[in-house]
């Protein structure tokens, strides 16, 4: 297979990925950083690293408290030949990554080559029928996604092509029949904001890091003729489900055992659930975890009704945030929205409310709540603050730091 980066004035860097090209002896044994600052080397080093021996570090260097804490505190150095970080020696692992830190610092994960392995051969058993000849992607290759499509390209032998930034054109452009389209519902919601008419038929869409809504998903792959798989999971647990185009239910993929805890969130058993993770202290999982993420089964399958601390309680029913924030953003105005739940802590029979961040053109809270009402049927107490930009991180997951939003007086 190749690594293929395109450039913005359409130039190419390209990288054979070879046995003999992905091993490097100086390596072996070695362990420390690698710093994504861009996308075409930091796929190299993490070849290089799984196939000489080495453990890697990965993180984004643009997270300025991460990359501080990792050099500064706990003094990690960068991987090169001979390289050795004492603080992790005895964990038995061949890549550190790091969650995405949306709610807070992110914490790090240890996984194995035999976790990733194992994964992608269900990934590929799973892709098969589809044809597969070429892989492009708009994601970043440091986190547990990127790390899987790009292995899932060498284990399939078929060339990877990505940008460091992608427009929706750009993404379009490459795009062939038979292509896979490693992508996130930014991207997917991206292009049904285009005019542009384009035909994807034949093209497989894998969407991972936030669920789409089922309008998306269905406008979508009527208005293109693609076809997309969500992938649902997490840097602790890797995949743990799917749904096809326009589904409701998540499938479990094939060797994840789902059950429902006593608290209604998910609990998860798998062979690449990470067995140690770090957050100051070590954490042990041995292959199992408890999401924060309740859930309603259906059979085998299961229906997300969103994370503990992002559910809203009206009228003795319990909602999403999340999925209140997609049904915001179809307002003409709203860019981008960001929900708070409001706790009414003197008062617990009275119904919550939210403080909605707004990015975009100011609008009314009345006509959010009479937008919400059409599609959920309750009323919600919503507070609007105008933000200059809802923050994201380096896959384009919305960050729920409401310190740092940039509110316009």
């Amino acid at each position: 297979m190749k690594l293929i980066a395109e450039n913005e004035d359409f130039t190419r860097k390209i990288y054979e990925v070879t046995e003999q090209n992905c091993k490097d002896e100086s390596l072996k044994n070695a362990s420390g950083l690698v710093e994504a600052r861009d996308k075409f080397e930091s796929a190299i080093w993490i070849f290089k690293a799984l196939g000489s021996g080495a453990k890697a570090i990965l993180y984004d260097a643009s997270h300025k408290s991460l990359s501080e804490k990792l050099k500064e505190e706990l003094k990690l150095p960068v991987l090169k030949p001979g390289s050795k970080e004492e603080i992790f020696s005895n964990v038995p692992y061949d890549v550190m990554l790091f969650t995405s830190g949306t709610t807070g610092m992110p914490s790090g994960v240890f996984k194995t080559k035999k976790h990733i392995e194992s994964e992608i051969a269900v990934l590929e058993r799973f892709t098969h029928s589809y044809n597969i000849s070429k892989m492009v992607a708009s994601v970043p290759f440091i986190h547990i996604y990127g790390i899987l499509m790009l292995n899932l390209a060498k284990k399939m032998n078929i060339d990877l092509w990505f940008r460091e930034r992608f427009l929706p054109a750009d993404l379009a452009a490459l795009i062939d029949k038979n292509t896979l389209v490693a992508t996130t519902p930014l991207y997917i919601n991206a292009f049904l904001q285009t005019h542009e008419s384009y035909d994807f038929g034949g093209a497989l869409f894998v969407s991972s890091t936030a669920p789409l809504s089922k309008e998306a998903s269905k406008e979508f792959c009527e208005r293109f003729n693609a076809n997309i798989i969500q992938l649902y999971g997490s840097t602790e647990t890797g995949g743990i489900a799917y749904r096809k185009n326009a589904d409701t239910l998540w499938q479990p993929l094939d060797g994840v055992v789902c059950t429902k805890a006593k608290d209604g969130c998910l609990h998860v058993s798998s062979p690449w659930v990470s067995d140690t993770a770090y957050e100051g202290e070590f954490k042990y999982l041995n292959g199992e975890i408890k999401t924060f993420d309740e859930v309603e089964f259906v059979g085998e399958k299961f229906e997300l009704k969103g994370r503990q601390s992002n559910i809203i309680k009206i009228g003795g029913k319990r909602f999403s945030t999340i999925q209140i924030e997609n049904s915001i953003e179809k307002h003409e105005n709203v860019k981008s929205a960001l929900a708070d739940v409001v706790k009414n802590r003197e008062n617990v029979l009275k119904d919550e409310g939210l403080v909605v961040y707004i990015e975009g053109k100011k609008t009314l809270a009345k006509d959010l709540k009479t937008l919400i009402k059409s599609e959920f049927g309750v009323n919600i107490p919503i507070k609007i603050v105008m933000v200059e930009a809802i923050l994201r991180n380096s896959i384009g997951k919305k960050m729920r730091d409401f310190k740092n939003l940039k509110i316009i007086s």
